[in-house]
């Protein structure tokens, strides 16, 4: 079968399904973009340890009704976290068309396993982009910096060596930008209240964010993936842009979430 004809199967669509077992069933070289937020394993035990003051500070708790993200999907050991991510990155190289764009994020928390894996499977890293978020989340424990960036690994689906005709939409970039240049630190607030109406994820990105991450390195019509398709912003940044998508999630009250902001842009 055409690889056209067997992505229809997937094009824009949303499984409840794994990752893995996701990415397995498409065929090679049939994406155009895969855009992503996998775990960053900030829930697991290698050497983290609970948060003792947070379970005994009501203030916090209570008040302003924090909480860590601890959820079963971003729970893994170091080792294996590392191996889970390296087939997932091997699996989109195999699915991305030659030269498509890959663009992952991250905390300091994975980043830097993430860039080594994506190194170590001979992809070019085009570029790291910052995004600061200005309303983040304040240090509580007092005892290191406020963490109020995420960043993204911006990668071409190629060798250094043989890297070309990447998408790169410059002009829409610069436009977007006043007339300047588009740097690589975009000062976008956290996730507004407003785009978690229909549900929240303890990890959702801010639409801009994802907006211009599509402005940027996709085309109208093209096939974004997004194998952790959480509440779906990937998606919904796709139709709103006249692209097509095509993800999972393993989380049926996240799909949910999806299908209703989905059918949201349709209004």
């Amino acid at each position: 079968m055409e690889n056209g004809k067997e992505m229809d199967n997937y094009k824009n669509k949303i499984l409840l399904m794994d990752t893995m077992e996701f990415l397995l069933k498409l065929p090679d070289n049939s994406i155009d973009c895969c855009i992503t937020d996998p775990p960053y394993n900030i829930s697991g035990y290698d050497n983290k340890k609970k948060i003792g003051w947070l379970e005994s500070n009501s203030y916090w708790t209570e008040k302003k009704k924090f909480t860590k993200i601890d959820a079963e999907w971003d729970k893994f050991n170091n080792i294996d976290y590392e191996d889970f991510m390296f087939m997932v990155i091997q699996e989109i190289k195999r699915v991305v068309k030659p030269n498509g764009n890959i663009a992952i994020f991250g905390s300091y928390h994975n980043i830097y396993k993430i860039g080594y894996l994506i190194d170590k499977l001979d992809l070019k890293i085009q570029n790291s982009i910052i995004w600061f978020k200005r309303n983040a989340m304040p240090n509580l424990t007092q005892r290191m910096y406020c963490e109020s960036t995420e960043q993204i690994i911006w990668a071409v689906n190629n060798s250094h060596k043989h890297a070309k005709n990447w998408t790169f939409n410059y002009k829409v970039m610069k436009e977007l930008n006043g007339g300047k240049q588009m740097r690589n630190m975009w000062d976008i607030t956290n996730t507004p209240a407003k785009q978690r109406k229909f549900g929240k994820h303890p990890s959702q990105k801010n639409e801009l964010v994802i907006d211009r991450l599509v402005l940027s390195l996709t085309n109208e019509e093209d096939i974004i993936l997004d194998p952790f398709m959480g509440s779906g912003t990937t998606a919904a940044s796709a139709k709103r842009l006249n692209r097509n998508y095509t993800g999972c999630d393993n989380n049926e009250d996240y799909i949910d979430i999806c299908n209703r902001r989905l059918s949201e842009e349709e209004l």
